[in-house]
Parts: C-alpha cells; structure tokens; sequence
C-alpha cells in the first residue's frame, strides 16, 4: 500500500478564509452582534492552534449599555462607549474557558495600543491583517492612527507575529 503524501496547508487560502469571517462578523446587522459604528466596522476571530475558531465580536457596545442615545455617537465620544472586537473576542473565548496561548487572531484593522498590549499578555501567537486595512478605513481619526502604529510596535516587542494578507485573489492570464 502507497502512501499519499499530506495535503500542503495552503496559508494563503486559509488566512483569506478567516479574514472573509471575520469582515462577516463586522459588517453583520446589529441585532446580530455586528458593529453599530457608524463607519468603522471592525470584526475579529480568534482560531486555535488546531484552526479550529474559539471566538468572534465586532466592535460594539458593552453588552447591557444602550447603543441608541444619539450622545454616545456625537463629538468623539463613540470611542468612550465602544469596545473594540479583539477585547470583545479575548473575553469570549476566555469566559468559554477556551485555550488561547498559541492562538491566531483575525482582524479586519490593526489593533490599537490597547489592544496590542493584550494581546502579548495573553499569548496569541500570530495576528492576521488585511494589506492596507487602514486606506479601508478612510474616516479613521488620527488619534486611531497613531494608536496602531503603537500597537503595531508593541505587538512586535511582545514577540506577536503580524501577518498582513492581500485579500485579492489574483485572476489567471
């Protein structure tokens, strides 16, 4: 009896596959978990050592605080009441008792400072990004900015990969 060689990982495929959740995770209806900012739409999906996905959010507002008075959304104030998805995914998976050392984290932007920092302290090995995610983003403030770029440097520092993936499939001549 022959036998087969493994099936080659295919990365690429795989990382495009996660990053298409995770943009389903953001840009779902609010009354489904997706985010309710009015222009930044940012999904996250947190897949385990075995690829198996142990957790997804989009940014969204703490469960229980009311989304809907206008205030929250008025005069930069969304960014006091909205969490981002990689918090909101980190705290899934470990309310759900869920293995996460060694994880990877799909994300549809960079992660802010904030979120950086948490995500060395908990271990997650790899953090996939779309190539140019913050052009996606044209209304993105400087302040969100300045904080990937920290973010991205702190990622760094804590020994966390970043992979930036072209979510374009390339069409054959």
């Amino acid at each position: 009896m022959v036998k087969k060689a493994p099936r080659r990982f295919d990365d690429l495929a795989e990382h495009r596959r996660w990053l298409h959740r995770a943009e389903q995770v953001a840009t779902a209806p609010v009354s489904k978990g997706g985010s309710p900012h009015p222009t930044v739409h940012v999904g996250a999906v947190l897949v385990d050592a075995r690829g198996r996905e142990i957790a997804s959010a989009a940014n969204r507002f703490p469960e229980g605080v009311d989304r809907r008075r206008p205030e929250r959304y008025k005069n930069g104030h969304k960014s006091l009441w909205i969490n981002c998805a990689e918090q909101l995914a980190l705290m899934q998976a470990l309310r759900h008792h869920k293995k996460i050392a060694g994880a990877r984290l799909y994300v549809t932007l960079e992660p802010c400072a904030v979120c950086a920092g948490l995500i060395g302290e908990l271990q997650i090995a790899e953090v996939c990004v779309p190539v140019g995610s913050k052009r996606r983003y044209a209304k993105l403030k400087s302040k969100w900015k300045t904080s990937i770029e920290t973010g991205v440097i702190k990622l760094a520092e804590s020994g966390v990969r970043l992979i930036t993936v072209d979510t374009q499939k390339t069409r054959k001549a």
